[in-house]
């Protein structure tokens, strides 16, 4: 089973901090280099010196980025910078976002903490492969800081919504403890739960429920590598406050979810030349093509997409650009090239852009990070065409978003996806609430 527990979160003291739009970050695998300054020029108490802190050319074992978040972190609670709440609580969150085609949507859940279970041996399950760096770097910050200071996304399903109701029916909604719109124009609400009943029937609830982890495979495989250490070096008789993990949960159910797509940029020099490509894409798709001038480029960029997304809800479609073409193309994938086994795996189409694309068309036979150096995920749309227009990549495949209902199937399959195959937006902050042990 599921076990949630409420816990006494820590969050930045509103007499201390008037603005937290200054103190907050998103989780620290999209913070490029330039975002990661900016946030450290924001205020002196951003939550990213502890999350993603910098590096320091005379860095040493005993005093580096991680050292220095823990000195951080210690100093920020020592001052009332930072404070925990008295009682254990759920903390339910909205956010408020509009996507790139200008829909709106809210999504929901709420802070908690769930007890660590191996993977396959319990009732939470993941999508996809993590990447051992990652994994280190995170074991590093959590054995200096002793805290979960980003939340990992966890999935549950409930069609009627019956949990977030009765959370939503719990608090003053028009009176949040948190409230502001931050980057990209999301608005952030957070209120704090304490009331018993209410935490029982919340915990209740998920207790049979599997939890799909959405975002933050690295940090959960993290937690339990941290545990597992904990428990051979201590060898505790009881419950210890490593055994939980700090989460996001939310109701997969419901509309407020969304997944944007990776694409997937080329570097040069390309494994292959341009016509070459072209005439092995024939073999497996119908390609249309979609001409462009200076001043069209980017509206028959939203004519392909729109094409894309059409196209995609009974077939699999990507499309493609690139440099020195003024075209897009619209890459229709033939019945007889379906994919050979009947998993919802096989079906995925970042597996058939893998199988067909990367290694039948172009040869790359082992794709995502071991072949950092000749491909690149990215989300934004206009910055992979860019990366294209100006020759650091040779061309760009873009993907449609891989459905959360094919997500859940996978998972229950046992089966995992390849790295980069969803982006779920938009990302809960870290510097909201943090779990300290």
């Amino acid at each position: 089973m599921a076990i949630l527990h409420p816990f006494q979160g820590m969050r930045y003291n509103p007499n201390r901090i008037k603005d937290l739009r200054k103190v907050v970050c998103p989780p620290y695998d999209v913070i490029n280099p330039q975002a990661q300054d900016r946030y450290y020029h924001n205020h002196e108490n951003n939550i990213v010196r502890v999350e993603l802190g910098q590096d320091n050319p005379d860095d040493a074992p005993t005093n580096n980025r991680y050292t220095r978040a823990a000195a951080f972190l210690k100093d920020w609670i020592k001052q009332g910078v930072l404070e925990r709440d008295p009682e254990p609580s759920l903390y339910l969150y909205k956010l408020d976002y509009v996507l790139p085609n200008k829909e709106k949507k809210a999504l929901k859940g709420f802070f908690t903490l769930v007890e660590l279970q191996e993977i396959g041996k319990g009732k939470i399950f993941p999508h996809e492969f993590t990447f051992p760096k990652a994994k280190q770097d995170r074991l590093r910050l959590m054995h200096a800081c002793h805290a979960n200071t980003s939340p990992i996304f966890m999935l549950y399903s409930d069609p009627a919504g019956a949990i977030m109701t009765q959370m939503e029916r719990s608090v003053d909604e028009v009176h949040p403890l948190v409230s502001f719109v931050g980057e990209e124009e999301v608005r952030h609400r957070l209120w704090r739960i304490f009331a018993p009943p209410v935490l029982t029937a919340v915990s209740d609830s998920l207790k049979e429920q599997p939890l799909f982890i959405a975002d933050g495979h690295h940090r959960y495989e993290t937690a339990l590598n941290f545990r597992n250490e904990m428990r051979e070096r201590n060898h505790p008789t009881g419950p210890q406050p490593f055994d939980s993990t700090f989460v996001f949960c939310s109701n997969m159910d419901d509309a407020g979810i969304a997944l944007l797509p990776i694409h997937r940029v080329i570097m040069n020099p390309l494994p292959c030349d341009l016509k070459t490509l072209k005439q092995r894409l024939n073999k497996a798709f119908e390609v249309s093509h979609l001409e462009f001038n200076n001043a069209t480029e980017t509206s028959v960029r939203k004519e392909l997409f729109q094409e894309m997304q059409k196209e995609g809800r009974s077939a699999t479609v990507f499309g493609m650009y690139a440099k020195s073409e003024q075209a897009f193309h619209l890459l229709k994938l033939k019945s007889a090239s379906a994919a050979p086994g009947s998993k919802a795996l096989d079906g995925l189409d970042v597996s058939i852009f893998q199988r067909t694309i990367l290694e039948e068309a172009m040869g790359i036979a082992d794709p995502a990070a071991k072949k950092e150096s000749l491909i690149q995920f990215v989300k934004d749309e206009e910055a992979a065409v860019k990366m294209v227009q100006g020759g650091s990549a040779g061309l760009v495949f873009f993907l449609n978003p891989t459905k959360i209902s094919q997500v859940r199937d996978i998972v229950l399959a046992g089966d995992r996806m390849p790295q980069k195959s969803t982006y779920f937006y938009p990302k809960p902050l870290t510097g909201l609430v943090l779990n300290k042990f």
